[in-house]
């Protein structure tokens, strides 16, 4: 919350001391003196002008600068938007998508899927299972999914639809190795922390048998992985093109060269009869009769 109060409070200060009115986007770059920021304190925490002294004493803190910028790096090389929920929890954004697609249900893994799509107000919106990475604001999400949909199924049935089921806590837990920085590797704001085990209690009640916990990718391990895959479907794609084009060359060559076969076929034919009419002319004229057929093999029928 004091991120986003922080990029107000510059863009009140900028409005009422200049008169501008500037985006968050610009906003995120300024920053102000601590004296500035006293001069723009919220209305929800004007009666308490402590808390919004400590904010500003984090924010004029230039550790906590350099944290914040190496942050904003990383969020600036993420190939889309973390998320379309805005300032509202996930089951905010599920109760708002319901509205706007007359009352359908929306579980949670569904949610957080759909949240990663669009605004939950767009009639574009949908949870689709077979949908790839391009259809998500973050490629990353799809791993995820994929990830959580296989140790799901793997743990309770074929069958098992996660998209219409509860989340599955330790499932989660196993595939993004744990907790990392305070957050889960899904549907971080939807699980019952009380009810979702911890990566030490999963170790001590694990068999040979249960799904392994995974060591959690990097979003650039991640991307890397997915540009990979990619790079193998465009090169089979293209192999595949390949060998249709040399079947293709084939078999023309195959279909010219039977053509040329009987059209040689058809001319020795024609030779061989017009060299046996002037055999038989010949023998007309001359008073001669020609030779008898040869006779046939025996044990086969005479010619008709």
């Amino acid at each position: 919350m004091h991120y986003e109060a922080r990029v107000q409070a510059v863009r009140t200060y900028y409005a009422k001391k200049f008169g501008r009115k500037i985006e968050k986007k610009e906003a995120r770059t300024i920053w102000l003196a601590a004296e500035q920021y006293m001069q723009v304190i919220p209305w929800w925490c004007a009666s308490h002008r402590d808390c919004w002294e400590y904010f500003v004493s984090r924010w004029c803190d230039p550790e906590w600068q350099k944290t914040h910028e190496a942050c904003r790096q990383r969020r600036l090389k993420m190939p889309g938007p973390a998320h379309h929920q805005g300032n509202r929890t996930l089951d905010e954004y599920a109760a708002s998508w319901s509205r706007a697609y007359e009352g359908r249900e929306c579980p949670p893994l569904m949610a957080w899927a759909l949240a990663h799509k669009g605004k939950a107000s767009s009639i574009e919106v949908d949870y689709n299972p077979e949908d790839g990475p391009e259809a998500y604001s973050n490629a990353t999400v799809h791993a995820r999914l994929q990830q959580y949909t296989e140790m799901a199924r793997e743990k309770h049935g074929p069958e098992w639809n996660p998209s219409t089921e509860e989340l599955d806590g330790e499932i989660i837990m196993r595939i993004g190795g744990g907790k990392k920085h305070g957050r889960y590797w899904i549907g971080d704001s939807t699980l019952n922390i009380a009810s979702t085990p911890t990566l030490s209690e999963i170790r001590a009640r694990s068999s040979s048998s249960a799904p392994p916990i995974r060591p959690r990718p990097s979003a650039a391990q991640i991307q890397f992985d997915q540009a990979q895959a990619q790079l193998r479907e465009e090169m089979e794609a293209k192999l595949q093109a390949q060998e249709a084009k040399y079947q293709a060359q084939l078999m023309e060559q195959q279909a010219r060269y039977d053509a040329r076969l009987q059209e040689q076929h058809a001319r020795m034919q024609e030779d061989l009869q017009r060299q046996m009419q002037m055999m038989f002319h010949q023998w007309h004229c001359g008073g001669m009769q020609p030779p008898p057929l040869p006779l046939p093999p025996v044990g086969t029928s005479s010619p008709s």
